[in-house]
């Protein structure tokens, strides 16, 4: 009877124990929240807002970005050219040249190189935007007749060539009509173009004419001597450092729309002085400018050439020297002072291109490397700027690795 009655209290006990287990499992997600990270649930609720808050004043930057972009981005192409001809404004001034006269000269010089180079680009360039109904309809000959060849779609042409024959005086109305709508967009963007270009010289002037002052003036935002040393070094870093490389990658990319525009005129493409800026303008955006040329001119030798080895020639001679100046030309020339890595590269080009359109893909690069020197020069953002540079950059030395293998 004893037995039976410490069997039942037993039986009692873990009834009650399953129980209790039951009613705290109902708890193990506060449990949860109060016992990780050693975070009380108050602390974690205040976690939550402070991320959301944040995602929330992303979203509202990105917003504001693009909505204010008609002004946004001709004071950010300024404020970057004014860095990269920050070292041809040193130059002047170390010869007494007066602030406001060197910055007008460089602005001058500068402003009118870009101007020559772009009529010289443009020139051409029309004409060859004249043609393009006539490039439109024999590519459209010769996509037909590999289509025909293939025998896929040959009752579906003779349709198309019937209702063409049927409809020639509705076509020819039609294309009568949109030619005047097609060249007052064309001259609505070029009077857009050239008022841009206007406020960016503008901007671009007074940039660099009040450099030295702004400079000054960020160097008395911190109090202490350290501080200042800090922002003068840092000011003189972005001038020295990005300046130097911008105006390298300038000469390199006109290197590469020389060459371009040569082997073109070689093989024999139509306007190669529009391949040769394209060429030296797309480079500016790595990758993704590249390949938007290789497609172009993959387009055009298939209009203009008739065997597939003219076809092919204008894309691959395109790669080959594209390659030769990303892999040797580029890195002699610049080497690893800002190596960036590729992955930050395209998430950059892509956000700011979707932003800002061409004009997002063309200053993103410049506005990543400015970024990332900032970064290397402030101790709280050096993992940021780790993160956003290439790999190779930040290869440890022989005698690191030594002690990192052998621990």
């Amino acid at each position: 009877m004893c037995a039976e009655k410490v069997t039942i209290a037993d039986e009692l006990d873990i009834k009650d124990t399953a129980a209790s287990h039951r009613k705290n499992r109902r708890f193990s997600a506060i449990d949860f929240l109060k016992t990780s990270a050693g975070l009380s649930v108050s602390e974690r609720m205040q976690f939550i807002r402070t991320v959301s808050a944040l995602i929330i004043a992303l979203v509202a930057a990105c917003a504001a970005l693009y909505l204010a972009r008609p002004v946004l981005i001709p004071i950010t192409i300024a404020f970057v050219l004014s860095v990269m001809l920050a070292p041809a404004s040193e130059w002047l001034r170390r010869r007494s040249v007066p602030g406001g006269f060197r910055a007008l000269i460089v602005v001058m010089l500068s402003f009118g190189l870009f101007i020559g180079a772009l009529y010289l680009v443009v020139r051409p360039g029309a004409a060859w935007i004249e043609r393009l109904p006539d490039v439109i309809e024999e590519a459209q000959a010769k996509l037909t007749g590999v289509q025909q060849a293939v025998g896929k779609v040959q009752d579906v042409s003779e349709q198309v060539k019937e209702i063409t024959d049927l409809g020639t005086v509705g076509e020819s109305a039609t294309l009568t009509v949109e030619g005047p709508a097609l060249g007052d967009s064309l001259v609505a963007s070029a009077q857009t173009i050239i008022v841009q270009i206007i406020f960016t010289a503008v901007l671009t002037y007074f940039f660099l004419a009040s450099r030295q002052d702004f400079r000054k003036k960020l160097m008395l935002l911190r109090l202490d001597y350290s501080g200042m040393l800090q922002i003068g070094r840092l000011m003189r870093t972005i001038e020295d450092k990005v300046g130097a490389y911008m105006l390298t990658m300038l000469i390199i990319n006109l290197g590469l729309g020389v060459t371009t525009a040569a082997a073109m005129w070689a093989i024999g493409m139509p306007s190669p002085l529009v391949w040769g800026g394209l060429a030296a303008g797309l480079n500016f955006v790595p990758y993704i400018g590249p390949f938007i040329l290789t497609v172009l001119l993959g387009i055009t030798g298939l209009v203009n050439f008739e065997t597939a080895i003219g076809v092919a020639a204008a894309p691959s001679i395109y790669v080959a020297l594209n390659f030769i100046e990303s892999n040797f030309v580029t890195p002699t020339l610049i080497g690893v002072r800002l190596t960036i890595s590729p992955l930050a590269v395209i998430l950059n080009v892509s956000f700011w291109t979707w932003l800002w359109g061409p004009a997002g893909a063309i200053i993103s690069i410049p506005v990543l490397v400015i970024f990332k020197t900032v970064c290397d020069n402030f101790e709280s953002l050096k993992p940021v700027g780790l993160l956003i540079g290439d790999a190779d950059t930040f290869r440890p030395r022989k005698r690191n690795l030594r002690t990192l293998n052998s621990t």
